[in-house]
């Protein structure tokens, strides 16, 4: 399989149920991919499931293979940062303590973190929702501070900021360096964002882009050329705004190598077939 994926990051989505992190970096490097977003699941890759020897070890493999991790990412069912429920919201936050520390111990510089999930029949209150996830994030940066990592905060379409607006209201009230945004186009789309504007508009606070297709009717993490986003603009846009974040292919498929190869021949050419 030719090596058109180099220049671009990996999600190890699709390899969390079937392999380690480490065997699905190693497939996802031999196609030309680097910078991982690592899940963090039991079985996968998991604080608990490390000692400081098994940390210190892998960090090594890392390093002697040139495997780059940029983040650690927690699967979004799992957790809530704006639960009602306390014990659940500071479980929540413990584990994202836990995984800053397991991204610091592997040289990763940045956790990925889901705003919180609210229901779309009746959710509470945004301002009561934006509390909670305020109070979360302030203890998480503390930690970041100490750790020296930072947090990606995610544009997710389940979570109670879920647009590029009102993700950039709440950095506004939360200033902090290290808090910075996952851009997820798939995501956008599903919303019905504008995403080259919202790219635009973003800017630096950019942190990650994840890059997949979707549609705007149905959620989706697919090859690229299976949905509607358009990445031609979107590309344009984060070059025109000289957006240093890595683009992080995030395709959830059974096939996972093919269509991450396939996923970035697709921009290659988007990025060559677009007029300057």
């Amino acid at each position: 399989m030719e090596n058109v994926a180099q220049g671009f990051g990996g999600s190890t989505f699709s390899f969390m149920w079937q392999d380690t992190a480490l065997a699905a970096m190693r497939k996802m490097q031999a196609i030309g991919l680097n910078d991982f977003d690592a899940l963090v699941v039991p079985g996968h890759l998991w604080p608990d499931e490390l000692s400081a020897n098994d940390r210190s070890s892998l960090a090594g493999t890392l390093r002697s293979e040139s495997l780059r991790i940029e983040s650690l990412n927690l699967p979004a069912l799992d957790l809530n940062l704006v639960s009602r429920v306390e014990a659940f919201r500071r479980y929540s936050v413990e584990v994202y303590t836990s995984t800053m520390q397991l991204a610091s111990d592997l040289g990763a510089g940045a956790v990925v973190v889901v705003p919180g999930r609210v229901s779309s029949l009746f959710p509470p209150s945004r301002t009561d929702s934006e509390l909670l996830l305020r109070d979360s994030l302030e203890q998480l940066l503390r930690v970041a501070e100490r750790l020296d990592q930072k947090i990606f905060l995610e544009l997710h379409p389940q979570t109670p900021i879920p647009t590029t607006d009102a993700m950039i209201a709440f950095i506004d009230g939360l200033p902090d360096e290290r808090l910075l945004i996952a851009y997820d186009v798939s995501n956008a789309e599903f919303v019905g964002e504008d995403q080259p504007d919202a790219i635009r508009r973003s800017a630096n606070r950019i942190g990650q882009l994840h890059l997949s297709d979707g549609t705007r009717s149905q959620w989706r993490h697919d090859r690229i050329g299976l949905g509607t986003v358009r990445f031609d603009e979107i590309l344009s846009a984060v070059k025109e705004t000289g957006i240093s974040a890595t683009p992080i292919l995030e395709i959830i498929s059974s096939s996972p190598l093919e269509d991450l190869n396939a996923s970035a021949d697709a921009l290659k050419r988007s990025v060559n077939d677009y007029p300057n």
